[in-house]
């Protein structure tokens, strides 16, 4: 009998961090695919079931704000809410972490977890717990 591999979707718009997850990821056993920019993960959630979505914060050069990946949790809160959201970030600011880890007018959280880019070990146990636990992290 075959055991299927939790699928997880990498979000990033840089091409060495999408190569650097993706071997760690796949290492631990998990089935990976990316995306550089939200379009592009939008259009894979709309054909593919993830159980995990890894989303870097700063999706693109010009969002001088740092928070389009923010508004991509968001997305994928309202339309896919049975995958799991941690966002990872070289950027973070306490504000945008704040933004990350409240609660909605439902007690929904706009992501399960919230990482530094250096935090990988960290990162791994998160994933761990996350697809273990399947209720959402307060």
């Amino acid at each position: 009998m075959s055991v299927s591999r939790p699928r997880i979707l990498v979000v990033d718009d840089l091409p060495d961090w999408q190569m650097t997850l993706r071997g760690l990821l796949t290492d631990e056993g998990y089935s990976i695919e990316t995306a550089a920019s939200t379009a592009e993960a939008v259009g894979l959630l709309e054909t593919q079931r993830f159980e995990a979505a890894l989303l870097d914060m700063r999706l693109d050069e010009s969002d001088e704000s740092n928070t389009e990946g923010l508004t991509l949790a968001q997305t994928i809160r309202q339309r896919w809410p049975s995958t799991k959201v941690v966002v990872f970030t070289g950027y973070g600011t306490q504000e945008t972490v704040k933004r990350a880890r409240a609660p909605d007018v439902n007690g929904a959280y706009l992501a399960d977890d919230f990482l530094p880019k250096t935090e990988t070990v960290k990162l791994l146990d998160t994933l761990r717990h996350l697809l273990t636990n399947r209720t959402t992290s307060p």
